[in-house]
């Protein structure tokens, strides 16, 4: 950070005298003393609407006097100059001072500083004391990060194989997702029951998976110190499985959701329950509960947006915070040196059989299973993704086309002129694009709904074709629509 430091010679002059003199040019500059020690002023410069003040560093010795003057207060730069203006006006009013200064004076200082010098000694043993209790309860399993990194690790490594197999980097592929794992309601409720674990290891897009692992470092930095990394991954898992059948839960008509956040809120709701009691030193959870908070209550404000499963974020939350106060009774009984056996355990068991029961009380229908494995394994083929964009352009198409003939308020003249011009070339580019599917590598399935496709369109080139002769009112035209428009209908409910 910005400083600047000068010193001068004194002649004749001992510490005690200098660093005297020093502490009445504070008060004359109108500037405070913080802390003294080993010939030593600590003080700051008053803060007001042009500065945040600065820190000022005195150091006397026998014949000579150094003056530091830094910018703390985050800046990068000091363009006005205002450290080396703060060290010019120490000298001035010093040189100023040390002439007419009293012995008096010197004394009352003197006794000023030692006093204060006591004060800074009991504060640095307090400030050790405290940092070693803060120590001793943050670092109660004497544990590493390990588990933390390994779990970011398995995620990352997770995301660049999804990402090579198609998933997406930026925009998320939702079959990809479903087929890796995620917590996808049709096939999670109707026997896949590892989505509820499997998914907090995948993310839809990097900003999602840096955003979680991001939060995740910045919560194990604190939790895995102090848990040990059984309880830890427990319940890191245990959080996140709850996390998810809440999500299942709440999304009634379905979802496909998948990333760490819900175990991640767990974690958070866990450290939140910690934080509450007295197993983590007073003056860190002053420090530590309303940034845990404010954190916990944005991140849920902003998770109501769309696009985001706050239902998970919410369960695992709540498991979290439950889980944090059976922690709290184990804890409690490390600093005894003492156990709790059944807690793990029972956590887990408890986890398990919530899952159990809603699973086997909520299950999907094998018919929809089948369709969704159907899906997805037409999604296997090479082509598979460039026919379903193609299949929606031909829908597009269609309604525009459609919607002309549809139209009742145009007259018979002008009705013809706008399917000649505008319905007829789109049912021409629609034999296009279906002639295409048809070469594509695709599953069977999906090559009988191409020559479907290409047969419904060429009936709705031929009712387009009729519907000209209609408007011209020729004889046996409208019967004719009408056994087309039959042809029709039977195959678009083969294409569905």
């Amino acid at each position: 950070m910005p400083q600047n430091e000068q010193f001068i010679i004194l002649e004749n002059k001992n510490a005690a005298t200098v660093l005297a003199t020093a502490f009445e040019t504070f008060k004359t500059l109108g500037w405070s003393v913080l802390f003294t020690g080993d010939n030593k002023l600590l003080g700051t410069t008053p803060k007001n609407w042009k500065t945040k003040g600065q820190q000022i560093l005195i150091t006397a010795l026998d014949n000579e006097l150094k003056v530091q003057s830094e910018m703390v207060n985050g800046e990068a730069l000091d363009i006005a100059g205002v450290n080396k203006k703060n060290v010019t006006s120490f000298f001035a009013a010093y040189r100023s001072i040390e002439n007419n200064i009293t012995h008096h004076t010197v004394d009352t200082n003197n006794a000023a500083i030692h006093a204060l010098q006591t004060q800074t000694e009991i504060a640095v043993v307090q400030e050790q004391k405290e940092a070693a209790e803060i120590d001793a309860a943050m670092n109660l399993s004497d544990s590493n990060l390990y588990a933390t990194y390994t779990i970011i690790g398995i995620n990352v490594l997770v995301f660049i194989f999804m990402a090579l197999n198609g998933a997406g980097i930026m925009q998320p592929n939702a079959l990809v997702h479903i087929k890796w794992g995620s917590n996808f309601t049709a096939l999670t409720l109707s026997g896949d029951w590892w989505r509820l674990l499997s998914n907090i290891l995948i993310h839809f897009g990097l900003i999602h998976i840096v955003m979680n692992m991001y939060a995740l470092y910045s919560i194990g930095m604190y939790l895995e110190p102090l848990l040990g990394k059984i309880k830890y991954i427990t319940a890191y898992l245990c959080t996140g499985v709850l996390a998810s059948l809440v999500s299942l839960w709440w999304h009634k008509e379905g979802v496909n959701s998948a990333g760490a956040s819900g175990a991640i809120f767990g974690m958070y709701g866990l450290f939140l329950a910690l934080l509450t009691t007295d197993i983590i030193p007073k003056k860190l959870r002053t420090t530590l509960l309303p940034s845990i908070g404010i954190f916990v209550l944005y991140n849920l404000a902003y998770g109501m947006k769309g696009g985001i499963d706050n239902a998970a974020h919410t369960g695992g939350l709540v498991s979290g915070f439950a889980i944090g106060y059976i922690f709290v009774l184990m804890l409690k009984a490390v600093k005894k040196e003492q156990q709790i056996k059944w807690a793990l355990p029972l956590i887990i068991i408890a986890t398990a059989g919530i899952a159990y029961l809603y699973l086997d009380t909520h299950k999907a229908s094998i018919t929809e299973r089948e369709k969704i494995m159907n899906e997805l394994g037409e999604s296997n083929f090479k082509d598979a993704e460039k026919f379903n964009k193609k299949f929606d352009e031909f829908i597009e198409k269609q309604k525009q086309a459609l919607a002309i003939m549809d139209d009742t308020i145009a007259t018979p003249a002008a009705l013809k002129i706008k399917l000649q011009k505008t319905s007829a070339p789109l049912w021409k580019q629609n034999e296009t694009i279906a002639k295409e599917l048809q070469q594509m590598q695709v599953s069977p399935a999906q090559h009988k709904k191409a020559d479907a496709v290409l047969a419904y369109i060429l009936l709705r080139k031929e009712e387009l074709g009729i519907a000209l002769r209609v408007l011209d009112n020729e004889p046996g035209a409208s019967e004719k629509l009408q056994q087309v428009r039959l042809q029709i209908q039977e195959t678009m409910n083969e294409i569905k």
